[in-house]
């Protein structure tokens, strides 16, 4: 997944769900972010779920030395007999990002991405199972407008001779 998106962070699920008509993808327990991940790939932090025998081993210097300049997906050679390994999460994961309920408005969405410099957010269901995310890039077509007492979210489009920009929340 690491090399065919750019995502920058990714929801962790306890059990994806079984049935692939599910509006779901899962119990959302926290977010790990592309960085991390490399860096466990890199330092083989990972397990053999049939004899669990564990490779590597991380400490926090390990995420520290990277920053900033961590490595691509790209630099990682991993050996094809570690494609099954699995790695546990849980201690690595963000377990309370900022998330919001898939019904949520868009102007709310809006606001709060804005005040909190937010780069990505997790929307859940009522049961707290991920159903979507939105991204800092998904709200870059965006904009927020004030007039007389009002305000809203505009989606600016292509700006060229005549076109308007299109209200899309008040």
């Amino acid at each position: 997944m690491l090399k065919s998106t750019t995502h920058n962070g990714f929801p962790v699920v306890n059990q994806a769900p079984v049935d692939p008509e599910a509006k779901h993808f899962g119990q959302f327990m926290g977010l790990i972010t592309r960085e991390q991940l490399i860096i466990l790939l890199i330092r083989k932090v990972y397990y053999n779920e049939r004899t669990m025998q564990h490779y590597g081993d991380i400490s926090n210097d390990d995420f520290r030395d990277q920053y900033p300049r961590y490595p691509t997906i790209q630099d990682i050679d991993i050996p094809v007999e570690h494609y099954n390994m699995k790695i546990d999460l849980r201690q690595f994961i963000n377990l309370s990002p900022y998330t919001c309920n898939e019904s949520v408005s868009f102007a709310r969405l809006f606001n709060l991405f804005r005040s909190m410099g937010l780069r990505h957010l997790v929307i859940v269901n009522e049961n707290n199972k991920a159903v979507g995310m939105v991204t800092r890039k998904d709200l870059a077509k965006f904009r927020k407008w004030r007039k007389q007492g009002s305000s809203g979210v505009q989606q600016l489009g292509f700006v060229g001779e005549g076109s308007e920009f299109e209200e899309c929340c008040s």
